[in-house]
């Protein structure tokens, strides 16, 4: 049975447990500002096919990354244009998955990315972002259910799904009707709406008013 760390009550040795876990190509189940997430080091490839197993995930089918900030981000994301460095300062943090374009060579391992692009999230909830900013790298971040199943609410729907399977879950409220993120895609000059999540199309629009 994995360790269970209350997020609000996570003392610095429970933080160094979760990066040692992250560290050593681990999974860890963690609350966002919408649904639980499954996580695992980003850039190492190893561990991200551990996940795409665990999930029973079809090959080709993209994962996400989580940065601890909108600066993080950026950094990995130097080819962006004005414009879509703009859009990402103004949609995140936020409970918005931007699909961003990947540059000629990716950071990230191919089952991470798709179309030339990958899923970029930065979340609004500081005691995690607090965990997220002592690590060195993105973690993946994709909700906890086997594929097909509804994503998983509490610990201890986590541990119905995948038992010992994962090393440990960061715990937190998080309502039973919370919505996935709202995936938008952005261009060179423009935004598609791929999908309608925890953000309407009149938040977005609202939103890219003030770019």
């Amino acid at each position: 049975m994995p360790e269970i760390i209350s997020l609000a009550k996570a003392a610095d040795i429970d933080c160094q447990k979760v990066l040692a876990i992250l560290q050593s190509g681990g999974i860890i189940a963690y609350p966002t500002d919408t649904i639980y997430g499954l996580g695992v080091d980003a850039f190492q490839p190893q561990a991200v096919q551990k996940l795409l197993q665990l999930k029973g995930r079809t090959a080709g089918k993209p994962i996400s990354v989580l940065y601890a900030d909108v600066p993080s981000l950026l950094s990995d994301f130097k080819h962006l244009n004005d414009y879509q460095r703009r859009v990402v300062k103004t949609l995140l943090p936020g409970k918005i998955t931007l699909i961003l374009p990947l540059s000629s060579i990716s950071i990230f391992p191919v089952e991470i990315s798709a179309d030339d692009s990958v899923g970029v999230r930065v979340i609004s909830l500081e005691p995690m972002n607090r965990i997220l900013r002592q690590y060195p790298h993105p973690i993946t971040t994709t909700s906890v259910n086997p594929a097909n199943a509804p994503p998983a609410h509490s610990a201890a729907e986590i541990i119905s799904y995948f038992g010992d399977q994962i090393s440990l879950i960061l715990k937190y409220e998080i309502a039973a009707d919370s919505l996935p993120s709202t995936l938008v895609k952005v261009g060179k000059s423009e935004l598609e709406i791929i999908r309608i999540g925890a953000v309407t199309m009149a938040e977005i629009e609202e939103k890219m008013k003030q770019l």
